[in-house]
């Protein structure tokens, strides 16, 4: 008997939905639960959405996977068997992505395969008793929610994991025109939750810095900035 759920977060996914369920449904180690939440009546951001799918669950491991993932078909057995007891999320490559994991070593907050320091929610495994009942911050909503757990876990003395391989396709950003342009605001202004709320989990000089030469080019939000900053948390 498996003892791991999935969960898959949607807002009108249709095929690409039905493609990542396939997926799902083909896993040589099958799910115990898979549980499908639908955002699009109440959006409540990739926080509170899977915050609300969590409570469904009882298994002790839950995958988080994106509706725009395709997982290869050992994706689930590979995550479960490499999760040791030290070990409270695991996640693999990404077809085509030279990046999987999160790297916070030059002050601010990427993706990155070396050095990974956390891992990426769009397809991760999580440990339920190091996570806890609920997974993400709902002041996030949308974006830089998993960084935040993953500082929480390592404050608890967690290890995160990225494994060296590919075992799955993303097709990347594909919800992110629902939110329009609060996308690129809740970017920007997250990653300044996270440095505030976790002492070395990016710096905000470093932060400034970034989003000064991506104002320039219209990649970052002035808004967020400010928000990020003065919010009180």
């Amino acid at each position: 008997m498996s003892d791991v759920a999935v969960i898959v977060l949607d807002v009108d996914g249709g095929e690409m939905l039905r493609a990542c369920l396939d997926s799902i449904a083909a896993q040589t180690l099958p799910a115990a639960q898979v549980v499908v939440w639908d955002n699009s009546k109440t959006n409540l951001g990739f926080a509170g959405g899977n915050n609300e799918a969590w409570k469904l669950t009882t298994a002790p491991y839950v995958a988080l996977v994106n509706n725009d993932v395709v997982l290869d078909p050992d994706w689930l057995a590979t995550v479960r068997q490499a999760m040791t007891d030290s070990v409270a999320a695991m996640q693999t490559m990404f077809r085509g992505e030279e990046a999987a994991g999160i790297d916070i070593s030059d002050g601010t907050i990427r993706q990155s395969l070396e050095p990974a320091w956390g891992v990426s929610a769009t397809a991760a495994l999580y440990r339920r008793d190091a996570v806890g009942e609920r997974p993400f911050d709902p002041r996030f909503f949308a974006y830089y929610e998993d960084v935040e757990l993953c500082a929480r876990l390592h404050e608890g003395g967690w290890r995160t994991v990225v494994l060296p391989v590919v075992k799955a396709s993303h097709r990347g950003s594909a919800s992110a025109s629902i939110l329009g342009k609060d996308a690129q605001r809740l970017r920007t202004r997250n990653r300044y939750f996270v440095a505030r709320l976790h002492r070395g989990v990016g710096r905000i000089g470093a932060l400034l810095w970034e989003d000064a030469k991506l104002l320039v080019r219209g990649r970052s939000s002035l808004r967020g900035i400010v928000q990020g900053l003065l919010t009180r948390l």
